[in-house]
């Protein structure tokens, strides 16, 4: 060491902390849901189980009454699976049809009105000036009577 001096850096470690994921409610093995998910699943399965009971008359024409009863009642239960995970750039689907709504609430076209037109009160007319002199033509101007 003839010399040399050893400056020591402390060391910077990044601490992880997840601030942007939703808070997991239910985790089963590595499937984990959170609060929006669960409930929505939860929504599903019961919409899908009182489609189920609806359809008992169903069951009694043999295996296809089943199959068919069986099959009606999942669908409503797979949509709301697919609106609880699926996202589409960054956004749930639930998110996607508000903005579509909102989109299709407002007007496709805009009308340009002077607010000059329809409240002068906020632009008081201007002093007459000398012929000549300062003829602006964005100003109003207030004639006399002569």
């Amino acid at each position: 060491m003839h010399g040399r001096t050893t400056i020591y850096t402390p060391r910077k470690h990044i601490v992880p902390t997840h601030l942007n994921l939703p808070d997991q409610v239910l985790t089963l093995w590595s499937f984990s849901l959170s609060a929006r998910q669960l409930l929505l699943l939860l929504v599903g399965a019961g919409t899908g189980g009182t489609v189920w009971q609806h359809l008992a008359p169903l069951g009694h024409h043999a295996l296809m009454g089943q199959a068919l009863r069986l099959l009606v009642a999942l669908v409503p239960f797979l949509l709301v699976m697919l609106l609880a995970c699926y996202r589409y750039a960054g956004r749930y689907l639930e998110v996607w049809l508000i903005v579509f709504v909102r989109y299709q609430l407002r007007p496709k076209r805009y009308l340009w009105r002077s607010i000059r037109h329809f409240e002068p009160h906020l632009y008081p007319p201007a002093l007459e000036r000398e012929e000549g002199v300062g003829a602006n033509s964005l100003f109003l101007t207030e004639r006399k009577q002569r």
